[in-house]
């Protein structure tokens, strides 16, 4: 077994553990069947709507940072790619399988893979970074009005990586003192990788004000991703006020924040187990069934949304044959 393959075993290891844990100790099938109240279609496909909506702005966010990189691929094409991306992500024993996929295919048809990498990189951490900064405004609101939250030490930290990562990008001084860091401490071949993303990355420096409106942009994707959980919760029976919603602005990009890290299979485990944790704790959903239920329901929205990226993945293989 290779490296990879070990990799690729420890993660479905730790969502199987983790699941096989769930449902052994924490609740049953039955607590979780009796959390669904009641089941309203419409607030369903709404949920359902909701999420394809983001997808599709976030393809357009994809699209954008591409076309400010120079790649003109047409947009049917870009959306189409980001859609066959979000469905092996979902399917795909690694948590980037989508990413990569996206790379291949487009970096291939453009003949500049770097290049393609380095706009999906942008686009993954401009993304993480809306995510995060979403959250922490929900933070300001959250104490203006005195609601319970978690410890936001781990948003603060997150904002704080994020924001550096991009810096070490964009930025022509820091990326050139990270990059003689690097070589001091005999990191040569990573000082080399970032020499040669940070050439790719210079197209950037001159449009900051067009990545200023993407970041708005990807703000408005994760505000759609995080209402998606939202109407899904109310569309199996549970009551949601709007304390408990804003409560949710900053757990969910908590939680996508946390399976955003390689330790599991899409999030799988990770996911329910910090839900059951968290949402029950401030209130935001009665019992730990409640909250497994929500974020496994609101996961299978995803995942349905992203079959129609197979259904797209397989028509392009009969054309290109």
């Amino acid at each position: 077994m290779n490296k990879k393959h070990f990799q690729t075993f420890l993660k479905a290891a730790i969502s199987v553990l983790l699941m096989w844990y769930l449902f052994t100790y924490r609740i049953s099938v039955d607590e979780l069947m009796d959390s669904v109240v009641s089941v309203n279609l419409s607030m369903i496909a709404l949920a359902v709507f909701t999420f394809a909506l983001s997808c599709a702005a976030g393809a357009l966010q994809w699209q954008t940072i591409l076309r400010l990189a120079g790649i003109k691929t047409p947009a049917a094409e870009v959306f189409r790619l980001y859609f066959v991306g979000l469905f092996f992500n979902n399917f795909l024993p690694a948590n980037v399988g989508g990413d990569a996929v996206k790379i291949f295919d487009l970096g291939k048809s453009t003949g500049d893979p770097v290049k393609v990498f380095c706009g999906t990189l942008l686009d993954r951490l401009i993304g993480l970074l809306a995510l995060t900064l979403l959250a922490l405004l929900a933070v300001v609101v959250a104490i203006v009005v005195e609601v319970d939250l978690p410890a936001i030490e781990p948003l603060l930290f997150a904002l704080v990586v994020w924001a550096a990562l991009l810096v070490v990008l964009l930025s022509k001084r820091v990326g050139a003192l990270v990059r003689n860091i690097l070589r001091s401490i005999k990191l040569g071949i990573i000082a080399e990788k970032l020499d040669q993303f940070t050439i790719e990355f210079r197209l950037y420096r001159t449009r900051l004000s067009e990545l200023s409106g993407v970041l708005l942009l990807a703000g408005g994707v994760q505000f759609l991703r995080i209402m998606t959980h939202v109407f899904f919760a109310l569309g199996i029976g549970l009551v949601l006020n709007g304390v408990q919603v804003l409560q949710l602005f900053v757990l969910v990009p908590m939680l996508g924040i946390l399976i955003a890290l390689p330790i599991s299979i899409g999030g799988l485990g990770v996911r329910e187990m910090a839900a059951g944790s968290l949402f029950v704790a401030l209130g935001v959903v009665a019992t730990t069934s409640d909250a497994v239920a929500m974020e496994l329901g609101t996961w299978l929205v995803q995942v349905l949304v992203s079959l129609s990226g197979g259904v797209l993945f397989f028509i392009g293989m009969k054309k290109e044959k």
